[in-house]
């Protein structure tokens, strides 16, 4: 459409135009004119189309209002009366991606969706949304997505809101809690210093009236910037767009950033520990220092660079001293980039009691050493090589990466084009590798003392207890100062609200929504081919796939002869394969190796199980490989050293290695206990879901606890289990192996060098039985509440029109009676081909009252059935959900995995006509079926103490 600089098109005119080879086509700039709204196109053919606007939203306090505000506009505007588009376009388009983010200095709005037509309906229905929202008229918004306080029959207030109990949640964990004091103290100036999420003793002080100002202030087309990837209709997109900014004028009052001088300071905060741990030797360190600013995106790479090479793994010559002095049992180093000032941040878990100074002085000391005698520069090379891989071959969403990329710089005045190009840039890190350039900035990041932030973050048994006392005791001021007068207003607040909360929306507001026929649907499902061969006796799938030069390979082996215990033992090989020192390669000296050898170099442990088949499953260690074509060879000679010389017989380094993991999972329930309560409710029902509660549930989490506590005695054990999987698990007899590229490869060299070995069951059975209700205590303020059930428990059958049901019952049911009305930040119901029915809430304030409302399920399907609302928009999005996006490597993963559980193209064709012939009495015959479920149905609550002993029935497992 636009082919040179200067043409224009409805008021926008193009200012630059440039192609790319790496960027895969060409890179449009327009503005609009009448209210200087930037606009970046790349226009690379893509089918999935992106669309994004972003408004630079700098924050003045901690309460949270642009966070409240990405939830709200999303809550009905203008054009589309309903209570919720945003729930609207979940139910019924094919996006590939819909969804708000907020960050600390923009607020980001994008929707993606291949089909042409969905992508029109989604720019306009968020384009309405963002320029025109119901908010401005409507404070239940505010009340429902922000905060309010309620009371009971007692009088007793509590607040409530979806962002409030968000946060509640989101600054329960120390690493979050470290990282927003790390930002205080670094940017005392400046926006940054503020939570943008909202401080939750904060986020009670916003007033309604203070929402909108601030909306009016910041949601300007003078402070937007527009973003667009892929095959764009160009025309019929920037007619949507001109139509709604056409309506401002341009404004020259937007928001400054103030640029923070560095400083120094020094803070100390508390963190919840569960009570069960001994409280000796647990703090945080945590210490943090402005990098420069968004211009320096070279020096930016280059940290990335320097931090992989020294503190990037246990072995690395930074940590390993840090590990060593035994003054930290944990150390990670990472670089955040998404705002204006890119600061450097140093986290030391665990670390001793009384000691920071001396690991910071230990610290200083090492890197000062690192510097003067100069770094290893081969190791440097090592991980440069493998970031550049990781940039040249994007996962998806990759245009959102894109506009998130983008916008590091375009935010600020920059050029958009600065990250979404690299190779030049990393030849421009080598020559500083090569120029020694990388010792002055470890000296100045590492070793300088003037304007670092040194948090310490000291554990509390109390801290938790504390927070909620505190915000009871801040209720009790504000009741004993209402008159009857404010308690009266306040009822009347609550009534209203609810009022609309359990409002439907109207078939005429609905109307007002553009939805795609079932027509745009294909019946055909969408498959990755497989070429099924045979070499050297093993099974060899390959799936063609457009990945230039890159082969990815995946070997699996069968373990169907370890036990349970072993299985979550074994889950952790990730952790010593490739990381151990092996025959031939000290650990450092191998690690080097394999990021200039390999893209990717990954071991996992992963299961299946047929179609169908309950009593059995397959679990399988899972080597992956992504490669150059023209380094194969050397990988494969690299892999044999790996897999068949790695010395397990190193007992301290695996008892390292184990106490980090330990530490990981004590944090796995705080940010994910949804998902634990899914693995342990769900573990019962299947030996799938046995095997894979032992491989990232309670299980799990359980066995390395055990495992590391009595490490001295287990250790020979452990070690030989380890041992046995080189000895008898690698081999012919156990192994299929999956190839993805762009052609087919001769991989009988690889395959032959494995030994033929000795077969073992396909299939193997294993059960766990939890109690039916059983609740897990975290040291939060926030908890999650899961039920599941199995299909056939119940003599029932899968059937892909419950996929239909689930979509329905989550998005208009489970969001507005969990969500909406009982503050929860996220809820949700889940069907699996597999016969497995979930429901789960997330960073949930009432997790019992959550569980009951399942059993409203088949009242309101049978009161859906009985209304004229479509249909055929749960259809479509249900088929969409079937078909994401993948990158061509995860393609090939998910045709291995259909091949695994045995469904075929047929299996798949089968389910797509039953879901397009999906009709309301099929719903109607299921509702006995959820009856059974919300009865029958095994529980899981993860929550704080006080929480679980308000749900009875539970058996608290430790």
């Amino acid at each position: 459409m636009f082919t040179k600089t200067g043409d224009s098109f409805l008021g926008f005119t193009v200012t630059r135009i440039r192609s790319s080879e790496e960027l895969g086509g060409r890179l449009v700039e327009l503005i609009y004119d009448k209210t200087g709204t930037p606009v970046c196109w790349v226009d690379n053919g893509q089918e999935n189309k992106l669309f994004a606007v972003a408004f630079r939203t700098l924050p003045e306090d901690s309460t949270g209002v642009f966070h409240i505000l990405e939830h709200s506009v999303l809550c009905g505007s203008a054009k589309y009366p309903v209570r919720e588009p945003f729930v609207e376009l979940l139910k019924s388009s094919m996006n590939t991606f819909l969804n708000a983010m907020t960050y600390p200095d923009k607020t980001v709005y994008p929707v993606s969706s291949r089909n042409k037509r969905d992508f029109l309906n989604l720019t306009e229905v968020y384009l309405d949304a963002v320029f025109a929202p119901r908010i401005l008229t409507d404070p239940n918004i505010f009340y429902q997505e922000g905060w309010h306080i309620e009371q009971d029959e007692n009088g007793t207030l509590t607040y409530k809101g979806v962002v409030f109990n968000e946060m509640k949640g989101a600054m329960s964990g120390p690493d979050r809690i470290a990282e927003q004091r790390v930002l205080e103290m670094l940017f005392p100036d400046s926006c940054y210093g503020f939570n943008s999420g909202g401080e939750p003793t904060v986020i009670p002080s916003l007033t309604y009236e203070q929402f909108c100002e601030t909306y009016r202030r910041f949601y300007h087309p003078s402070n937007a910037r527009i973003f667009l990837d892929g095959a764009v209709p160009m025309e019929e997109t920037l007619t949507l767009i001109a139509e709604y900014l056409s309506q401002f004028e341009k404004s020259d009052s937007l928001p400054q950033l103030t640029e923070q001088k560095p400083v120094s300071a020094r803070a100390q905060a508390s963190y919840e520990l569960s009570k069960d741990e001994p409280i000796e030797n647990k703090g945080y360190l945590s210490v943090g220092k402005i990098v420069g600013s968004w211009r320096d995106h070279i020096t930016c790479l280059a940290v990335y660079v320097l931090n992989d090479a020294i503190a990037g793994s246990n072995d690395t010559p930074l940590k390993r001293a840090v590990l060593s002095s035994g003054l930290a049992q944990e150390m990670s180093a990472s670089l955040e980039i998404s705002v204006a000032q890119p600061y450097l941040e140093l986290d030391f878990r665990n670390i001793k009691d009384g000691c920071a100074e001396e690991l910071l002085a230990l610290v200083r000391r090492t890197a000062a050493a690192l510097a003067d005698g100069g770094l290893d520069h081969a190791a440097l090379e090592a991980s440069a090589n493998r970031l550049e891989f990781r940039f040249s071959e994007p996962e998806e969403p990759q245009a959102l990466d894109r506009c998130t990329n983008a916008l590091l710089t375009w935010l600020h005045g920059g050029d958009p084009m600065t990250h979404l190009l690299t190779r030049d840039s990393f030849i421009r890190v080598r020559e500083m590798i090569a120029a020694g350039e990388f010792e002055a900035l470890l000296r100045r990041l590492y070793v300088e003392e003037e304007g670092t932030a040194i948090l310490e973050l000291k554990p509390s048994y109390t801290y938790g207890e504390e927070l909620r006392a505190d915000e009871a005791a801040r209720l009790a001021e504000i009741g004993a100062a209402w008159s009857d007068a404010d308690r009266a207003e306040n009822l009347a607040l609550n009534e209203k609200l609810l009022a609309w909360q359990q409002t439907p929306d109207t078939p005429e507001q609905l109307a007002t929504l553009p939805v795609l026929p079932l027509s745009e649907v294909s019946p055909e499902p969408h498959l990755a081919g497989s070429e099924i061969s045979t070499v050297n006796g093993v099974t060899l799938l390959f799936h063609r796939q457009p990945c230039r030069n890159i082969q990815h390979i995946r070997l699996y082996f069968r373990l169907t002869d370890f036990t349970l215990p072993e299985l979550a033992q074994i889950g952790t090989a990730n952790l010593f394969f490739g990381k151990l020192s092996t025959e031939h390669y000290a650990a450092l000296e191998l690690q080097q190796k394999l990021k200039n050898t390999f893209g990717r170099f990954e071991i996992s442990v992963s299961v299946s199980a047929k179609e169908g088949e309950l009593r059995t499953c397959t679990p399988m260690l899972i080597v992956s490989l992504s490669v150059l074509k023209e380094k194969r060879a050397e990988a494969e000679e690299l892999l044999r050293e790996v897999l068949f010389r790695t010395d397990f017989r190193q007992k301290e380094l695996l008892r390292e290695r184990l106490i980090q993991l330990e530490e990981r999972n004590k944090q796995f329930g705080i940010a994910a206990g949804h998902a634990l309560g899914i693995s342990v409710a769900s573990s019962r029902y299947s030996a799938l879901n046995t095997v894979g509660d032992a491989l990232s549930g309670l299980t799990m989490v359980k066995e390395i606890r055990a495992l590391v506590s009595d490490f001295d005695e287990r250790y020979d054990e452990f070690a030989s289990l380890l041992e046995r999987i080189r000895q008898e698990t690698l081999c012919r007899a156990r192994m299929t192996v999956s190839l993805t590229a762009a052609e087919e490869a001769d991989l009988s060299g690889l395959i032959g060098a494995f030994p033929a070995g000795k077969a073992v069951p396909e299939a193997a059975s294993y059960c766990i039985r939890y109690p039916e209700k059983v609740g897990y205590a975290i040291p939060a303020q926030i908890g999650f509440a899961v039920q599941s059930w199995m299909l056939p428990e119940g003599g029932h059958a899968y059937d892909s029109t419950m996929r239909v049901a689930a979509k329905i019952l989550s998005l208009s049911y489970l969001w507005n009676v969990v969500r909406v009305q009982g503050g929860a930040y996220g809820t949700g119901f889940s069907v699996r081909s597999d016969g497995s029915v979930f429901t789960y809430s997330y960073r949930d304030p009432s997790p019992q009252a959550s569980l009951e409302a399942n059993r409203g399920f088949s009242g309101f399907i049978r009161a859906f059935c009985e209304s004229d609302e479509p249909l055929d928009k749960f259809i479509i999005s249900t088929v969409a959900d079937e078909e994401p996006l993948l990158s061509p490597r995860d393609e090939g993963a998910l045709a291995d995995t259909l091949y695994f559980t045995g469904r075929t193209i047929e299996t798949l064709r089968r389910f797509r006509r039953d879901l397009l012939g999906c009709t309301r009495e099929a719903l109607l015959e299921q509702c006995r079926i959820w009856d059974e479920f919300a009865e029958k149905g095994t529980v899981c609550i993860v929550a704080a103490d006080s929480v679980l002993k308000q749900s009875p029935g539970l058996t608290i497992l430790d």
